[in-house]
């Protein structure tokens, strides 16, 4: 299936960055690298996945180490 995807950076509830916008077939692999100043913080990695005109949130608690 073809889908894109979009990056979002969540702090506090707000998006706080966004990373450029994706688009595969049937499956995504990518290495997110964490800048130092992240350090400490609770975030929020999102996924918005859309497919088919539907888009999906997929929410990760993170917690960036030195």
């Amino acid at each position: 299936m073809h889908a894109s995807v979009d990056y979002e950076f969540v702090f506090g509830g707000q998006v706080v960055a966004h990373r450029s916008h994706y688009t595969f077939d049937g499956h995504l692999s990518d290495i997110v690298l964490w800048p130092a100043s992240a350090v400490g913080y609770p975030l929020t990695f999102r996924a918005v996945v859309t497919a088919s005109g539907a888009s999906i949130n997929l929410d990760y608690a993170v917690k960036v180490t030195p």
